[in-house]
C-alpha cells in the first residue's frame, strides 16, 4: 500500500512538519505500508490561483504523488479558524485525484484545540471532491511542546491517540484498495 503525506504549512519552523514527519516514520515501519511519499507545501511552486503559471514539473510531481497512493493522510495547521491559504491553493490545482480517495486528517495548533477549525474547514472541503474521510481525526494541541530532543513525542493524549489515528487510516485504505 502506498500512502502519500501531505504537510501543509507554509511556515520554515513549522511544527506541522515535524508531526508529518513522525506519522512518514510510523508509516514506513508499518508492514502494510510498502511505500510512502511525502509532499511538504513549502517546496511547491504553486502561484494563487488564476495569478501566474505553476511550475509543470511540481505540478506533475504533486499530481503523480497524488494518483499513485492508496491513501492520502493530510498533517495541517490552522490559520486564522481555517486552513492554510498556501494548502488550500496547492489542493485547487487538483480534482480528479482526490475522488474515492481515502483521507485522513490531522491538525496541528500551538494552542489547546489542536487546530478544531481547520479539521472542519477541511471536512467540507474532502467532502465536496468526493473523497473518503476517514471518520478518526486526530487534533494535536501545543505542538510546540509535542516532541523532545530525540524527536519522540511526549505527550501523553498524543501518545495515546496517534496509534488509532493511524491503523483506522491504514485499515479503510485496505479496504478500499482491495
Amino acid at each position: 500500500m502506498h500512502i502519500t503525506i501531505i504537510q501543509g504549512s507554509p511556515r520554515d519552523q513549522a511544527n506541522t512538519a515535524k508531526v508529518a514527519r513522525f506519522f512518514e516514520k510510523q508509516l514506513t515501519e508499518n508492514e502494510a505500508v510498502t511505500a510512502t511519499q511525502f509532499l511538504d507545501i513549502r517546496s511547491f511552486n504553486f502561484p494563487n490561483w488564476g495569478m501566474g503559471e505553476a511550475s509543470k514539473e511540481d505540478l506533475a510531481l504533486f499530481q503523480a504523488a497524488l494518483v499513485d497512493a492508496d491513501g492520502l493522510l493530510f498533517v495541517i495547521p490552522e490559520y486564522n479558524g481555517r486552513v492554510p491559504g498556501a494548502f488550500k491553493n496547492a489542493l485547487d490545482y487538483f480534482r480528479a485525484e482526490y475522488k474515492k480517495k481515502p483521507m485522513a486528517i490531522a491538525t496541528v495548533s500551538a494552542g489547546p484545540f489542536g487546530g478544531v477549525n481547520a479539521l472542519y474547514d477541511f471536512r467540507d472541503w474532502a467532502h465536496y471532491v468526493e473523497g473518503i474521510l476517514s471518520p478518526t481525526k486526530l487534533l494535536v494541541s501545543k505542538a510546540g511542546s509535542l516532541f523532545n530532543e530525540q524527536g519522540d513525542p511526549v505527550e501523553e493524549h498524543f501518545n495515546l491517540n496517534y496509534p488509532k489515528f493511524l491503523d483506522d487510516f491504514i485499515w479503510l485504505t485496505e479496504k478500499i484498495a482491495k
